[in-house]
């Protein structure tokens, strides 16, 4: 759904600000958190005292992919800060990625932000984000939304598509000084072009595509690719957590999508035991941009419901 039709079917009256790191700057401490780059959307009401919404992407996105949903979900009358995930956007890089880094990531923001408590919504990689902070850090979150995603495992070697995909970018990688690359554009049609041996879905091309910037005279990936293979067995891990997170949970699957499957819910149930379930029609894994309309529906009225229950 394009933005000119979210505002007229929502209005969009929010406050935009950006904050931004270097994404050039690096870690290599593995117990270190970085410094995450960061959208915020401020409602125009005044006076509000709702508890903030931190919205993270999934795996190869950024927060420029929930721009539009995060201003429409400020009309709850919220403060939203859409983050980019280490090695995405225009975070920085780290050789080091992990479910327990990325949600310490979160709480460095958090704090920085003064942001003692908050909402979490998480698309796939940042749903496993949020669900591993909210197990691990209860107090600090209020009520969780999980888009697309379970706490289990899924290997990588269960989806061989992402590997087939994150190694034709590699090939892209290593070409991308060819001299005839004139423009962006032309970097984006020659990428597009190898993309096409892997991953037939066009959609999913150009949303890989976006992650090519030209920076500092050159052509690159805007995310650590290397850093995001050499991690993929622990992205496609969840950690064992015997804990319980027991505050309002909801979990957004897509109809046509596989990641909230029925052998899920006893999982679900055991880590989240106020979580509910709904699946919406028309839309697979990218579920909020899929059917953007009844995503935002379902998600608006958790808040709002979760807001009267805290009055």
């Amino acid at each position: 759904m394009s933005k000119s039709l979210l505002s007229k079917l929502f209005g969009l009256r929010c406050i935009y600000n950006v904050s931004r790191t270097n994404s050039t700057n690096t870690s290599s401490n593995t117990n270190s958190a970085v410094k995450l780059a960061h959208h915020i959307y401020k409602s125009e009401e005044k006076g509000s005292d709702k508890t903030s919404v931190v919205v993270m992407h999934g795996l190869m996105g950024s927060s420029n992919n929930w721009r539009s949903l995060s201003k429409v979900l400020c009309e709850t009358g919220r403060k939203v800060i859409a983050v980019d995930a280490r090695n995405h956007g225009e975070s920085p890089h780290s050789e080091h990625m992990n479910y327990f880094l990325m949600s310490d990531d979160v709480l460095r923001l958090m704090d920085g932000l003064g942001e003692e408590r908050v909402n979490l919504i998480g698309h796939s990689m940042g749903g496993k984000v949020f669900m591993t902070l909210a197990l691990m850090h209860p107090q600090r979150v209020e009520n969780l939304v999980v888009v697309d995603v379970s706490p289990r495992p899924r290997p990588a070697s269960v989806t061989p598509t992402t590997n087939s995909y994150l190694h034709s970018m590699l090939k892209i990688s290593s070409s991308l000084s060819d001299t005839t690359l004139t423009s962006l554009s032309k970097a984006k049609q020659h990428a597009d072009r190898i993309l096409q041996e892997s991953e037939q879905d066009v959609s999913i091309r150009q949303f890989l595509i976006t992650n090519l910037v030209h920076k500092n005279g050159r052509f690159r990936w805007r995310v650590n690719l290397d850093a995001i293979i050499n991690n993929m067995s622990e992205l496609g891990d969840f950690p064992e957590l015997n804990k319980q997170f027991t505050r309002p949970t909801l979990f957004v699957g897509g109809e046509n999508s596989d990641y909230i499957g029925p052998s899920d819910i006893a999982k679900i149930q055991k880590l989240f035991p106020k979580a509910e379930v709904n699946h919406i029609e028309n839309a697979g894994h990218w579920v909020h941009a899929e059917n953007p309309q009844a995503f935002l529906k379902l998600v608006k009225s958790f808040l709002l419901e979760n807001d009267r229950k805290t009055m």
